[in-house]
């Protein structure tokens, strides 16, 4: 299948309509704002010939974890590359349940293809910056996981882009210092 401009006109909507009456926890804003806002980011940050297979799994990435698509429309309606990215970026809540959360998201970082690990990346950056609008409780267990999570990051290889990314995160994450 072809990526084309055209179909990420498709994504777009097909995002909106996936998550229609969903919300952004802390602002309240519509939740379609935050995979926007991940795609925007990363054509800002990042220069590809896939630009458009990354934008359309940018606006994808939580379709499966909240709101009930399944890998097959995405990999039907989208292409199959679309969704292997999507699925990389989908958290198995099994395992989330078992393993934990944090340890789950370091394990993943670790094996994720590159495109994924940059779409994870702006994904974190705006939750980041998101912050502010959550609760002290919300802050005081996530600060400490984007923390951790980069910390296992140093194990890989990272491209300039993914160097970039943390680099905008920790920024991010200094106005939540507590020395």
């Amino acid at each position: 299948m072809e990526i084309t401009s055209e179909l990420v006109e498709q994504a777009i909507i097909f995002a909106i309509k996936a998550h229609k009456g969903q919300k952004r926890k802390g602002n309240g804003l519509p939740y379609i704002m935050h995979p926007m806002r991940v795609a925007s980011v990363l054509q800002e940050v990042k220069e590809s010939k896939n630009m458009n297979l990354l934008i359309i799994s940018s606006l994808l990435h939580d379709t499966v974890e909240d709101t009930g698509v399944k890998l097959t429309t995405i990999a039907k309606k989208f292409g199959h590359q679309v969704a292997a990215l999507v699925e990389e970026l989908t958290l198995d809540k099994d395992l989330y349940e078992t393993v934990g959360k944090t340890e789950l998201l370091c394990q993943e970082v670790l094996k994720m293809t590159s495109y994924a690990l940059c779409i994870k990346l702006c994904d974190r950056l705006d939750n980041v910056r998101d912050l502010k609008a959550m609760k002290e409780s919300f802050r005081a267990k996530y600060v400490p996981e984007t923390r951790t999570i980069l910390d296992t990051l140093k194990q890989r290889k990272l491209t300039g882009t993914h160097q970039k990314l943390i680099s905008l995160i920790e920024l991010e994450l200094e106005k939540y210092s507590t020395n």
